[in-house]
């Protein structure tokens, strides 16, 4: 449990087991605490760094600073004060922004990108029409254990991993003043994607109310060699809510580009 310092702020990491190193980056309802069924899967083969994005669970900053744009140099700070020259990013919905934009500012800091239900930044005209579709999707939250991150029907599924995720959700504290979340709309100019060569897969799943499968296919199709894995049954969070099927797809990637 350490914290790296960016100027006036204070970015809260944790470090697990040795190896090549892997970090989590969190959405926004989430924080360092939201990859619990991560960090002991992969922490006897991989240096498992997670953290908390600045303005959630215990990172901090002036109010002024909550800046989507130093979410990278955040990510930048923690690499350098433990050390690690480069990483392979596993990325869920907000996350994505942080992990796009270290691929395209630091490439060769990035041995990997995962993108978990997240376009990154990365937009069209289409991605942008799909995305009201996707919007007239979400229904209702009634039961109090729901929520849009996850599938509609998960607090029936498994009313005690909802609780807990809205638990961990609470630890962020600092949202309400947290006014970055409003530049995570800016595009990724489709220029800055020429030449683009991390590996990278993108995670998506049918019931996902935030970013829909068609969303996330638009968004693969625009990053060179990417790929696109569906985790079927699941909503927007499906490394909470399907752990060992989102672990063992992060696996077979993994596998398959060597690392």
């Amino acid at each position: 449990m350490s914290y790296a310092e960016n100027g006036n702020a204070r970015i809260y990491y944790e470090s697990y087991g040795s190896g090549p190193a892997l970090i989590f980056a969190h959405g926004a309802g989430g924080n360092a605490s939201s990859w619990w069924q991560q960090v002991p899967h992969y922490a006897d083969r991989y240096r498992v760094i997670t953290f908390d994005h600045r303005g959630f669970g215990r990172s901090t900053c002036p109010d002024d600073e909550l800046d989507f744009n130093c979410l990278v140099d955040d990510l930048v700070c923690i690499m350098d004060s433990e050390k690690i020259q480069s990483a392979i990013l596993v990325c869920q919905s907000m996350g994505g922004w942080t992990g796009m934009g270290m691929a395209l500012s630091h490439p060769d800091r990035v041995d990997a990108l995962v993108m978990s239900h997240t376009g990154g930044g990365i937009s069209s005209t289409e991605i942008v029409e799909e995305a009201k579709k996707t919007a007239v999707r979400r229904k209702k939250i009634t039961n109090p254990f729901g929520s849009w991150a996850v599938a509609p029907d998960f607090p029936d599924k498994n009313v005690r991993a909802s609780h807990l995720y809205n638990q961990i959700g609470s630890f962020n504290i600092n949202l309400e003043r947290n006014k970055m979340l409003g530049g995570l709309r800016d595009p990724v100019n489709p220029e800055n994607l020429k030449g683009y060569d991390t590996p990278t897969l993108f995670i998506t799943a049918e019931q996902d109310l935030i970013f829909s499968p068609n969303m996330i296919g638009m968004v693969s199709a625009m990053v060179p060699g990417s790929k696109v894995k569906n985790l079927g049954d699941a909503g927007h969070s499906s490394y909470f809510e399907v752990p060992q099927l989102f672990n063992q797809t992060v696996d077979d990637f993994l596998a398959e580009i060597g690392r």
